[in-house]
């Protein structure tokens, strides 16, 4: 028996004797946070001894600090960084060992960054390069889209630039960032390359002489074949050394009564290319004929003729004719019933006009127009007005008209044809009214009546 007990104890004690070595185990709980808002434990299991104490490190492992925790688990709470840790083991009097180390990683929120590199090519295809900036992780992949954004391609790039080679539609650019697998992925802002068509002027056209006469033309310019909006047309007196800008967007343009040589072009942009200037086309303004003068004005009396002395060199033609002996000589005999204005005209050897006017008043000795009796003002541009007979030639004058009942529904100094049958802006009803028409110069008064027949 004490045999027995003697060789247990022996066994024992060599058994204690192979075990007597400090094991400092393995930690577990390594986890990774994108968040300071962290919480957990380190364990530690296959220990040979008692924890001495915790260790942690900020630097990855370089320095250690002890945290004074003997326990078998280390907790933490909100790192505000990544933390390694470890514990410090010692079995008895052996000398102590260190656990694995575990780690407990915090990472940032992840930040997509900016795009750079947006730009708009004047061409049918374009090459160069999207950069990546501010972003808070590693790019995973680039995205491309040639739909605004609806449908997205990924391209497989895990740098912080893109080079596109050969674009041929508008394409829109992004990247993809994560900052750790434990944070959630994030887009960059876009870059949007677009490619517009280049602007192209077109060709200018002249409809009409490219030499005209001073004042008196009407050639039209027209553009065609141009790629792009017409910011503007321009014109220039000197050859192209200035320039003055004309207000006009259309395709054509009426450089109507010019009286100087003048250089056209136009100005064409397509989106936000460079504008394209057409070349220009000359118009020649010949120098304004000689002067010409029609003579002084004059009054007349009604029924009385007049000579008109028009005066120039070249071709004499007057207008209105109606009233002209020869309207094709310098002095013709005119026989105006009422007060005329005539033009007289000269061509000259280019073929150009020149002209001059002169008013011939005619005076009315005795008013012996016709009284309209009745009108029909219903819009339909017959008979809208009641009309008396050279009532313009007699200005002083003065109408007053009364329906049956005497009231008065219409007055007016001055009556020029203008009445339409209405009293304070309403309709007057059909039916029979009376007038009283006075002219100062005479000391007739003209009464009768006036029927308003809207239906007839």
């Amino acid at each position: 028996m004490n045999r027995i007990c003697i060789t247990l104890i022996s066994i024992c004690l060599l058994s204690f004797g192979l075990r007597g070595q400090s094991v400092g185990g393995t930690t577990t709980g390594s986890t990774s946070y994108c968040s300071t808002s962290n919480a957990g434990f380190i364990g530690l299991s296959g220990q040979i001894g008692t924890v001495l104490s915790w260790e942690e490190s900020i630097n990855g492992g370089t320095t250690w600090t002890t945290t004074g925790n003997t326990a078998t688990n280390q907790s933490y709470f909100n790192l505000p960084q990544s933390t390694c840790y470890r514990a410090i083991v010692q079995d008895g009097v052996n000398p102590p060992d260190t656990s694995t180390i575990s780690c407990i990683y915090v990472f940032s929120q992840t930040v997509g960054g900016t795009t750079s590199g947006a730009s708009t090519f004047c061409s049918t295809s374009a090459t160069g390069t999207i950069t990546l900036s501010g972003n808070t992780g590693n790019v995973l992949n680039w995205l491309s889209s040639t739909d605004g954004g609806i449908n997205w391609t990924t391209i497989t790039n895990a740098s912080n630039t893109h080079n596109f080679i050969g674009l041929t539609q508008n394409t829109t650019f992004a990247a993809i960032v994560q900052n750790s697998p434990a944070c959630l992925v994030d887009t960059s802002t876009v870059s949007l390359i677009t490619l517009q068509t280049p602007s192209i002027a077109g060709t200018l056209s002249l409809l009409g002489n490219d030499t005209v006469c001073y004042g008196f033309n009407n050639d039209t310019l027209q553009l065609t074949g141009q790629t792009g909006n017409i910011l503007n047309w321009v014109a220039s007196p000197d050859n192209g050394a200035t320039w003055i800008n004309i207000a006009n967007t259309n395709s054509i343009l009426l450089p109507i009564g010019i009286t100087q040589t003048l250089l056209f072009s136009v100005i064409v942009q397509s989106g936000a290319c460079p504008a394209d200037t057409a070349t220009g086309i000359t118009i020649n303004v010949l120098p304004p004929p000689a002067p010409v003068d029609a003579g002084t004005d004059a009054t007349i009396a009604a029924g009385q003729t007049i000579q008109l002395n028009g005066s120039g060199t070249g071709t004499p033609f007057w207008i209105p004719v109606a009233s002209l002996n020869n309207p094709a000589i310098f002095n013709p005999i005119a026989s105006p019933q009422t007060t005329t204005n005539y033009v007289f005209t000269i061509t000259d050897s280019n073929g150009c006009l020149n002209a001059d006017t002169v008013l011939v008043t005619v005076t009315q000795t005795e008013f012996t127009g016709t009284v309209s009796s009745y009108f029909s003002p219903n819009g339909d541009g017959i008979n809208d007005n009641w009309y008396i007979e050279d009532i313009l030639s007699f200005p002083k004058n003065e109408v007053h008209v009364y329906n049956i009942y005497g009231q008065e529904v219409y007055t007016k100094k001055g009556y020029a044809n203008d009445w339409k049958g209405t009293f304070n802006g309403a309709d007057l009803p059909d039916g029979t009214y009376y007038y009283v028409l006075t002219i100062e110069s005479e000391k007739i008064i003209n009464k009768g009546s006036v029927d308003i027949l809207r239906k007839k």
